[in-house]
């Protein structure tokens, strides 16, 4: 007998609960195949709904990969806002990176060929435009918490609007690295890692 339960189906009418059933599909078929695997008929068959009704709440899967990934940075948004702010600005930086590092593990790869896709439609494709408000959001987000944290132990952040940006690519780097084991390659413990590279970051940023 299989141990695996399956989802409870969702009520006919509740617009909202299928909705998350086609992205919590969209995930899993993500997640497994890639961006080449992730097809509207593919969606539909793991949501157990027709493709028609996946596009009655999207126009395509490059508007569901902008759904998934804006729900990600969303959430990572959250954890920054509520973050206590007195734990230094290196701590910070490590505990937020296990969900970066997960939001990478999952976009990463198809972030390009997404591009490549909605790009084509012209600079100011709705999927473009929606990503990088909800990106933004989130980098501002993260220059709040890094300004807040570094305050709150009299220490100043260098002022550079690019500043927030490094950061964010700078723990994007360490995350691929994770992922790919690059350090432990080089005989370097994950947590070694980490911990140089977020103490690094936080004396880069600082200017007392």
């Amino acid at each position: 007998m299989s141990s695996t339960t399956e989802p409870t189906p969702t009520l006919w009418g509740d617009a909202e609960g299928r909705r998350r059933d086609i992205l919590a599909s969209a995930e899993r078929a993500l997640d497994e195949s890639g961006y080449a695997g992730l097809t509207m008929r593919a969606i539909a068959a793991g949501a157990g709904v027709s493709p028609g009704t996946v596009y009655q709440y999207f126009e395509g899967k490059e508007d569901v990969f902008v759904a998934l990934m804006s729900r990600r940075l969303d959430e990572l948004r959250a954890t920054l806002d509520e973050m206590d702010r007195d734990i230094g600005v290196a701590e910070l930086l490590r505990r937020i990176l296990p969900q970066l590092t997960g939001l990478w593990r999952r976009f990463g790869r198809s972030t390009p060929q997404w591009e490549a896709k909605v790009l084509a439609g012209g600079r100011r494709s709705k999927g473009v435009v929606t990503t990088a408000a909800v990106y933004l959001r989130t980098v501002g987000a993260l220059a709040a918490a890094l300004r807040d944290t570094a305050a709150a132990r009299g220490q100043t952040l260098r002022d550079d609007p690019a500043l927030p940006h490094w950061v964010w690519d700078s723990l994007i780097g360490v995350a691929d690295d994770l992922l790919h084991t690059g350090a432990q390659q080089n005989r370097v413990s994950p947590e070694q890692l980490v911990r140089f590279a977020t103490e690094a970051i936080e004396r880069g940023i600082l200017t007392s």
